[in-house]
């Protein structure tokens, strides 16, 4: 399942409407459980990531973030 990270920025509705198109499955999500056992991670946004950063932080996503991406070598779009 592709989780898309919701971390208050970004167009979440349009990238899950953009894999359901192409044949994907995923689901927007905050919950750390399911971001840090994802099978893929997309962390939608554009720009200055500073914001980002501090939501992302403020929602307590970025162990999460951490453990799908550096220890269990998930693929992250973003």
């Amino acid at each position: 399942m592709i989780v898309i990270v919701d971390y208050g920025l970004g167009n979440l509705a349009s990238v899950k409407n953009m894999i359901k198109k192409v044949g994907g499955r995923s689901i927007i999500s905050s919950d750390p459980d399911e971001i840090s056992s994802a099978e893929k991670l997309v962390l939608p946004g554009v720009g200055s990531f500073g914001t980002g950063m501090a939501n992302i932080k403020e929602r307590g996503i970025d162990e999460a973030l951490k453990i799908a991406v550096v220890e269990n070598k998930v693929p992250l779009l973003g």
